[in-house]
């Protein structure tokens, strides 16, 4: 009985060890590679924030303040909600298009050309802050941006499923930036365009990235690697056999 068990358990490390030996042989493979691709298409919905925000500053004094100038910090929080759940929701067995690897290089992507864009015209428009003449960094929404970027990304990795939900949490700390008094709605509407933007040329660059850092070597693909257990009747032994080609 306890060799019987010995016997399974090392099936089932060779199942594992194959699975394992899968995964490296494809380390350098890109799933999903449609969704890498450039589309014009894409660039509707964020350029169209964007532009939205960009005219509305010229009127954003005749429409009034929106907000009542209300204090609440969650939405300080919130807007890490969506890049969260994108990283880790597939730890959890959801389904999902990317490893864990490929999710954080994509995402540290996205941010860094969301702040690019983000503190780019923060300090190029300097457009004043409701109520503050003094604050001149209100355009665009730095806030709404990181959460549409998450977002974004929740929608491409897991789908409109639980992308809805995500844009639901984005959706609400926009709200609450103008809300809370601390943006015009132009400002919000051009931070959810560039989030939108910046998690698409994330998506845009990564097969580059991805040849740059992890680039496949020419015999790579002939590598192939087995254990598989052994029962010996004549003698009652177990052992291992092992084959590796190269």
């Amino acid at each position: 009985m306890n060799r019987f068990a010995l016997f399974m358990l090392l099936l089932l490390v060779s199942f594992r060890l194959m699975a394992q030996d899968t995964v490296l042989a494809d380390s350098t493979a890109l799933p999903c590679a449609a969704e890498h691709k450039f589309k014009a298409k894409q660039l509707i919905v964020p350029g169209a924030l964007i532009t939205a925000g960009a005219v509305g500053i010229a009127f954003h004094d005749k429409l009034g303040n929106w907000g009542e100038g209300h204090h609440t910090c969650v939405d300080d929080y919130i807007q890490y909600a969506p890049v969260a759940a994108n990283l880790f929701l597939g730890c959890f067995g959801v389904k999902h298009k990317h490893n864990f690897v490929d999710r954080i290089m994509i995402s540290a992507t996205a941010y860094a050309v969301e702040l690019a864009l983000v503190q780019g015209l923060k300090h190029t428009v300097r457009e004043s802050r409701p109520g503050s003449e003094n604050e001149r960094n209100s355009f665009p929404s730095g806030h709404t941006a990181t959460v549409f970027t998450g977002a974004e990304l929740v929608r491409k990795e897991y789908g409109w499923g639980i992308g809805s939900a995500a844009y639901a949490v984005a959706v609400a700390t926009g709200a609450l930036r103008i809300y809370n008094n601390h943006h015009w709605c132009n400002d919000v509407l051009a931070g959810a365009g560039i989030g939108i933007l910046s998690a698409n040329v994330a998506y845009w660059l990564y097969p580059w990235e991805k040849k740059l850092f992890w680039p496949k070597k020419k015999n790579q693909n002939t590598a192939n690697m087995m254990v598989v257990p052994t029962y010996e009747v004549q003698h009652n032994t177990i052992g291992l056999a092992f084959t590796a080609v190269w």
